[in-house]
C-alpha cells in the first residue's frame, strides 16, 4: 500500500468533493507533504472559493477530464466506483484512495486521538483540539465541520499529536490506529454496511482492541454497549454528567451554554464553561477534557469558554421580531431530541423545519422520528436529502411527516405538522406560527442550511 506522508511528495492528488468539510481538511496536510493538489465539487462554496484564491485548481462539477494528469485520486464513501472520474482514474493507472485511507497515511508520523461514535463527534473533536491548542501542544486538528478560528476544518500544527474525527458509516474509521480513542456513543445505524447492530459493535471492538495498553479509551457511562468494548486491553475511562471517572459537579444549564466544575479521577480542575447549550454538549466537553488530561496531565478549563461553535452546531442567526433562528446539523432522532432540549432552555415555543437525511435512515428509524419532535409547537418536513441514495417507498419526507403527524395528533393539533414539497412553503408555514420570544430551528445534515437567509428575511 502507501507509506506515510512521503508517499504523496511531488505527486498530483485530485480530491473529489474538495469543498466538503472532511475532504477540504486534507488539502493543507497534502500540501505539507509536498503534493500538488487539485479538486472538484458540485458547489461553489466558501472553501472552494478560498482554494481557488490560493491558486489551487478546483473544477465545478464532475468530469473524467479532471483526472487526466493526477497520480492519486481521493474520494469519499458516497462516491460510487462506477463514477466517471473514478473509472477513468482506474483506467489510467492512478492510485485510488478513500478519504479515510488517505488521512491515515498522512497522520502516520504522529500520535493520534480519534473521536468516533454516532453523535457528537464534530463538537467533541473541536473542543479537544481547542484545549490542546490552548495548552500549547500545537496538534493537527481535523474536524468534520467548519470552525471560524481555523477558517475551515483543519489546523495543521507542528506538535506530535493529531486530533481527528473518524467516520463509522462505511468502516473507514478502521484505517486509523489511534493511541487514544473517544467513543461518544453508539446506536444502531449503518446496518446496511455492517449487517446488524452487533456487527457494528464487533467492528468497534476489533478497532479498539488494537489500541495498546499504554493508550486510553474514553466513553460515556451510558450509551456504549459492552459488546463494542469486548476484549480491549487499553484502560477505559467512563464519563458521566454526575458520576463516573470524569463528571460534572455543580452543573448549571442555561440558554447560551453551561458551567460546572470538572472532576477527573477524584481531582477537581475548577470551573469549566461550555459555550454551547444542552446536556449533550456538556458530555462532549467532559470527554474532550478527559482526553486532554490523559495525554497531557492537565486541562486548561478556562480556555473552553472561548472555543466557540462549529458551523451548523446550534448556530444562531440574527433575526427580528424577538424570534431566534438556530441552525443545527441534527439529523437523527437522538440528536433532534437533544437539540430541542437545549433550545427549550430559553423561553418561548419551538418551531422546526427538518430535512430528512438518507432514505435508509428514515426507513430504519421512522417510529423514532415520529416521536422526537414532541417539544416543538410547529413542525414542517421538507423533501429528503438523498446523499446519493435511491428513493425508497414509504421512507420519503411525506411519509416521515405522516408519521410525525400521527404521533403528535395524540396530544396536539395535527395542523401544526406539515409536509412542504417546496422550501418556500416551509418558510411560510413556520414563520406564520412564530411569535415574539419563540425559536425557529432549521435542522438537517443536507443542504437545508441554504433556507436560513429566507427564514431570516421573512422575519424582518
Amino acid at each position: 500500500m502507501v507509506a506515510g506522508p512521503a508517499f504523496f511528495s511531488g505527486k498530483h492528488v485530485h480530491l473529489m468533493g474538495v469543498g466538503g468539510a472532511g475532504m477540504s481538511a486534507l488539502v493543507p496536510l497534502l500540501q505539507r507533504a509536498g503534493a500538488k493538489v487539485s479538486g472538484c465539487d458540485l458547489g461553489n462554496n466558501e472553501l472552494v472559493q478560498r482554494f481557488k484564491s490560493e491558486g489551487i485548481e478546483v473544477y465545478l462539477g464532475h468530469s473524467s477530464d479532471h483526472v487526466q494528469d493526477c497520480v492519486i485520486l481521493v474520494h469519499t464513501s458516497a462516491v460510487s466506483p462506477s463514477h466517471s472520474e473514478v473509472r477513468t482514474a482506474a483506467a489510467l493507472g492512478c492510485q485510488i484512495l478513500t478519504r479515510q485511507a488517505c488521512l491515515a497515511e498522512l497522520l502516520k508520523p504522529q500520535q493520534t486521538i480519534a473521536i468516533a461514535g454516532s453523535h457528537g463527534k464534530t463538537s467533541t473533536t473541536w473542543m479537544l483540539g481547542h484545549l490542546m491548542i490552548a495548552g500549547s501542544l500545537d496538534p493537527v486538528v481535523l474536524v468534520g465541520g467548519t470552525v471560524a478560528p481555523m477558517a475551515g476544518g483543519a489546523h495543521v500544527g507542528q506538535g506530535q499529536w493529531a486530533v481527528v474525527e473518524v467516520d463509522e458509516s462505511d468502516g473507514g474509521f478502521t484505517h486509523t490506529d489511534p493511541t487514544v480513542a473517544v467513543l461518544t456513543n453508539l446506536e444502531a445505524e449503518h446496518t446496511d454496511h455492517y449487517g446488524s447492530f452487533s456487527g457494528l459493535c464487533a467492528a468497534f471492538a476489533h478497532w479498539l482492541g488494537r489500541i495498546p495498553q499504554s493508550g486510553h479509551i474514553i466513553c460515556p457511562v451510558d450509551g456504549v454497549p459492552e459488546a463494542a468494548l469486548r476484549g480491549v486491553t487499553a484502560p477505559i475511562h467512563r464519563v458521566g454528567l454526575d458520576h463516573g471517572d470524569i463528571f460534572a459537579e455543580d452543573l448549571v444549564l442555561n440558554s447560551q451554554g453551561s458551567r460546572c466544575k470538572l472532576v477527573i479521577d477524584g481531582q477537581s480542575f475548577g470551573e469549566m464553561v461550555v459555550p454551547i447549550p444542552g446536556e449533550h454538549m456538556v458530555l462532549n466537553a467532559l470527554m474532550a477534557a478527559a482526553a486532554m488530561f490523559y495525554v497531557h496531565g492537565s486541562v486548561p478549563t478556562e480556555a473552553l469558554a472561548q472555543s466557540g461553535r462549529v458551523g451548523r452546531r446550534f448556530t444562531e442567526h440574527p433575526a427580528s421580531r424577538g424570534i431566534r433562528v438556530i441552525e443545527d446539523y441534527a439529523h437523527h432522532p437522538t440528536e433532534i431530541r437533544a437539540t430541542l432540549a437545549a433550545a427549550s432552555l430559553a423561553k418561548g415555543r419551538l418551531h422546526c423545519i427538518f430535512q430528512p437525511h438518507r432514505y435508509t435512515r428514515t426507513r430504519d428509524l421512522l417510529n423514532e422520528f415520529g416521536s422526537c419532535f414532541d417539544q416543538a409547537h410547529a413542525v414542517v418536513i421538507v423533501p429528503t436529502y438523498a446523499a446519493s441514495e435511491d428513493p425508497l417507498a414509504g421512507a420519503d419526507g411525506a411519509s416521515l411527516a405522516a408519521a410525525v403527524s400521527e404521533h403528535r395528533n395524540q396530544f396536539t393539533d395535527v395542523a401544526l405538522t406539515q409536509y412542504a414539497g417546496q422550501w418556500r412553503a416551509a418558510v411560510s408555514f413556520i414563520t406564520a406560527h412564530a411569535q415574539e420570544g419563540d425559536t425557529i430551528l432549521v435542522l438537517g445534515a443536507g443542504d437545508i442550511g441554504e433556507i436560513v437567509p429566507e427564514v431570516v428575511e421573512r422575519l424582518l
